[in-house]
């Protein structure tokens, strides 16, 4: 009965280890992140759980693992978004623009999906439009908007006109009712099937940009306790790989 503990020790550490290991990525990603303009930060969330061992018997008929012990492991279960707003800054640029409020910019890729985004750094492409350099066109409420130019006006609703102050469009705004099935993508995007549009709630700032929302202090403070967790059961597995060693050595001998 005694390797019983000892392997569901082991099982027990080597669950910290990989939940820790994950932790770390996710924690160096917010900070690899924390220029990335319009950036929303993840936090990982832990969760334990009861390891059944099996009963294994030896060629003598002698248990070796016992029967229903349980042995309480830890698991990095789900990875959750911070959707807090990041601060806004001031730019030079008219093709900037921040969502001071509730929803997301809307993009089509180059894949032809529609992604959400915070990130307002627009620029135009070669044929007048709107767009996310490296990602694609910025949708309006009633298309793609044709901008021809940077010398251009966002109100506060998201309507883009030109010098001479006619429209060219509308920025279409959309947020999800539950946050949670956004899915997040590379650079920063998120995907959804429920997203609708907003008209409310929001103000569009323009010559501004949201920065990241990642408190770098405290991500630091987070990966140095995540080092030193993950450092702890790395120890605490040496110890128990040599138990068990020896443990393995006294059953071979019976």
């Amino acid at each position: 009965m005694e390797a019983v503990f000892i392997l569901s020790g082991y099982y027990t550490i080597a669950s910290g280890l990989t939940a820790n290991q994950k932790n770390i990525d996710i924690i160096s990603n917010n900070l690899l992140n924390s220029e990335t303009v319009g950036f929303y930060a993840e936090k990982g969330v832990f969760s334990a759980f009861e390891m059944e061992m099996m009963t294994i018997s030896d060629s003598g008929g002698k248990t070796v693992l016992g029967d229903g012990i349980g042995s309480p492991a830890v698991t990095l279960g789900s990875q959750q978004t911070l959707f807090l707003p990041g601060t806004i800054q001031s730019t030079d640029r008219s093709l900037d623009v921040a969502i001071n409020g509730q929803g997301f910019f809307n993009i089509t890729g180059e894949d032809g999906k529609t992604y959400l985004t915070r990130n307002g750094g627009f620029s135009v492409d070669t044929e007048g439009y709107l767009t996310l350099p490296g990602i694609g066109r910025v949708l309006g409420t009633n298309g793609y908007i044709q901008a021809a130019g940077s010398n251009i006006t966002i109100s506060a609703d998201g309507t883009v006109s030109n010098s001479k102050g006619v429209s060219l469009g509308k920025m279409l705004i959309s947020a999800p009712s539950d946050y949670t099935t956004l899915e997040r993508t590379e650079k920063g995007m998120f995907t959804t099937a429920g997203a609708t549009p907003v008209s409310t709630n929001y103000k569009l700032v323009q010559n501004s940009l949201e920065q990241s929302n990642v408190n770098t202090n405290s991500e630091y403070v987070n990966l140095i306790a995540a080092q030193r967790a993950f450092q702890s059961c790395s120890s605490a597995l040496s110890t128990i790989d040599g138990i068990n060693r020896k443990a393995a050595q006294q059953i071979a001998a019976i």
